[in-house]
């Protein structure tokens, strides 16, 4: 098994630490705006930007992984799933007082989140 260089980990533990944030960022906000903003749209990971996010970690993954020479379906599951949700909680935690965050910005997260994972050895 080939351990993976410090210029993957660290990235990839700088990614982990922000999509964890982001998921409570977003978890909490929706929780107080199902309970006190009245008409306040609630964080569902599966919303309408889910299949460009979705398409971001699947890209993201499968270019990392096929240079690495690593591509297989139980890695793909979890650095597929992991940065998609993440992509989503971080597109709703940051557009939440602002709407003009890009759709776009999630699934570049998604895809920088998914390529690191698809990049480290398993």
């Amino acid at each position: 098994m080939d351990s993976p260089t410090p210029l993957l980990v660290i990235p990839a533990l700088l990614w982990t630490a922000v999509a964890a944030a982001s998921l409570i960022a977003s978890i909490a906000l929706s929780v107080r705006a199902r309970r006190w903003e009245k008409g306040s749209d609630a964080w569902n990971p599966f919303d309408t930007d889910s299949p460009v996010i979705a398409v971001g970690a699947i890209a993201g993954y499968a270019v990392a992984a096929v240079i690495g020479g690593h591509l297989s379906a139980g890695s793909a599951a979890f650095s597929i799933l992991w940065p998609a949700m993440a992509g989503s909680a971080l597109t709703y935690a940051a557009g939440r007082r602002t709407r003009s965050w890009p759709r776009r910005a999630g699934a570049a997260f998604a895809a920088a989140g998914a390529a690191l994972f698809g990049s480290l050895p398993t």
